[in-house]
């Protein structure tokens, strides 16, 4: 969808915009508006059908953002159950075997779908500060669960616990200063120009200017 980049301030009065869309998009529009082939398809179907996109957007990364829900809640359950993880080794441990995930996994660990879409849950209760969001996350599963975007849930688990662990490239800038050269001189007007301008006649053998196609032979285009 294309649309023309202005504030639109003056719109139906000094300003008009039109909405240019490939045919499988211009086709959803008209599913989603429910319009035949052939009907008169005005803004306000295109700006319902943009809705319409954006909620199905929505809908669709709610099993991803119940798996950042609940990966958010094993670590702050892990922190709580061990609050001397920096100065004790053995909580250190178990802490981190809370909140590390599994970085070496084959293809068809990650990507291949589960039989059972159950929650993996943290050992032991979660405390009275983490238990009303967990709730609170599990009642929002059952809303997708059975839908099809659910579909989705395993694949966009494995693939943001994957993302997670990317390991990243620390860059170091280093200012480098630029290289100082001597200009050159300018050795002055070229004397058959000086000649041209005065007089306003050119002859045989001027060599005050070169061709342009002449000058283009010297380099990569030409």
């Amino acid at each position: 969808m294309l649309v023309a980049a202005m504030r639109l301030r003056q719109l139906a009065t000094s300003q008009s915009v039109v909405f240019y869309a490939p045919p499988e998009v211009h086709q959803s529009i008209l599913d989603v508006c429910k319009k035949k082939s052939g009907e008169v398809v005005d803004s306000s179907d295109v700006v319902c059908w943009l809705l319409e996109q954006t909620c199905s957007g929505i809908e669709q990364l709610q099993p991803l953002y119940y798996s950042q829900g609940i990966d958010f809640c094993h670590r702050i359950q892990a922190a709580l159950n061990n609050l001397r993880f920096l100065s004790d080794s053995d909580q250190r441990d178990a802490y981190l075997g809370a909140v590390q995930q599994n970085e070496q996994q084959t293809l068809e660990q990650l990507y291949k779908p589960k039989k059972t879409s159950n929650p993996t849950t943290a050992p032991g209760p979660f405390s009275t500060e983490i238990a009303p969001l967990m709730k609170e996350l599990n009642f929002r599963r059952k809303g997708f669960q059975d839908a099809e975007n659910a579909v989705l849930e395993s694949a966009l688990q494995e693939v943001e616990q994957e993302r997670e662990v990317a390991f990243e490239v620390e860059a170091v800038r280093e200012v480098q200063k630029p290289l100082r050269h001597s200009p050159l001189e300018f050795a002055g007007l070229h004397r058959d120009n000086k000649s041209f301008v005065k007089t306003g006649r050119l002859w045989a053998g001027y060599g005050g200017y070169e061709h342009t196609f002449e000058a283009l032979r010297h380099i990569a285009l030409g």
